[in-house]
């Protein structure tokens, strides 16, 4: 799935916003991850890479702020509902604590967000 961004809305103050550094008007992204809530369809794309940690770093953004180039989802991808939501993405991305053990740099989690975000970057 490729998404193009056509409005930034802060994540904090949820506003209306001209400019974000981690994200740019009229850049399309592909999509990692989808997470439906009661507040809302987030989307998980890949961000400019963090030089200090030598990875991007995937951000949750609000829907509102695309429009879909490329519906076609990732062969990857499974549906999970739990918690009062629905998320798909890779199952591997699924399982409690994934993306702190990522952001905290664990081994075998930045192993794992880098594998299938290749195959997901590979069908896009």
């Amino acid at each position: 799935m490729i998404v193009r961004c056509v409005q930034i809305i802060s994540p904090t103050s949820r506003e209306v916003v001209s400019d974000h550094p981690g994200i740019r008007i009229g850049v399309e992204y592909p999509v990692l991850e989808v997470i439906t809530t009661v507040r809302g369809v987030l989307l998980r794309i890949p961000e400019r890479p963090d030089v200090t940690a030598g990875r991007d770093t995937p951000g949750l953004w609000d829907a509102a702020m695309f429009t879909v180039v490329d519906s076609r989802l990732p062969g990857c991808w499974v549906a999970e509902l739990g918690d009062g939501q629905l998320t798909l993405a890779p199952k591997e991305w699924q399982r409690p604590g994934f993306w702190d053990d990522y952001f905290d740099d664990e081994p075998s989690a930045c192993a794992e967000y880098q594998r299938l975000r290749a195959e997901i970057l590979s069908q896009a």
